[in-house]
């Protein structure tokens, strides 16, 4: 399930690079992995967001996970902006962050419908 998670998030996010990459003309290939933590890291947020998250060797920096999520898309969004070279690394970081945002709230209900549904196929198939 995992694997499949990683693959999707990273697909995605290369695809929606790769396109926006065609209508900027940008010439810069997309892989997705980066973006596919990134939407791991976002999944556990959502999934979590009254959990508690620090940064390592920061012992006064220790803030809820919701609070964390908005922090990173600010960070993105602002490197997107402000920054003038790899923004398409940002670009697939704010796709990995939506896709992995996405997953928590619709997709798990998704995939359970969906494994639902084979294993009924599969039990009128014996």
């Amino acid at each position: 399930h995992l694997t499949c998670f990683l693959l999707s998030a990273g697909m995605c996010s290369a695809v929606v690079c790769s396109v926006r990459g065609l209508i900027t003309r940008s010439a810069t290939p997309a892989f997705g992995f980066s973006s596919a933590l990134y939407a791991l890291l976002f999944y556990e947020l959502f999934t979590k967001p009254e959990s508690r998250v620090g940064i390592i060797f920061t012992n006064y920096i220790n803030v809820s996970a919701r609070e964390m999520a908005y922090y990173c898309v600010g960070f993105e969004a602002f490197l997107l902006l402000f920054h003038r070279y790899h923004t398409i690394g940002n670009f697939g970081h704010l796709v990995g962050a939506a896709f992995g945002y996405w997953y928590a709230v619709k997709g798990s209900e998704l995939w359970k419908e969906f494994r639902d549904s084979q294993v009924k196929l599969l039990k009128l198939n014996e």
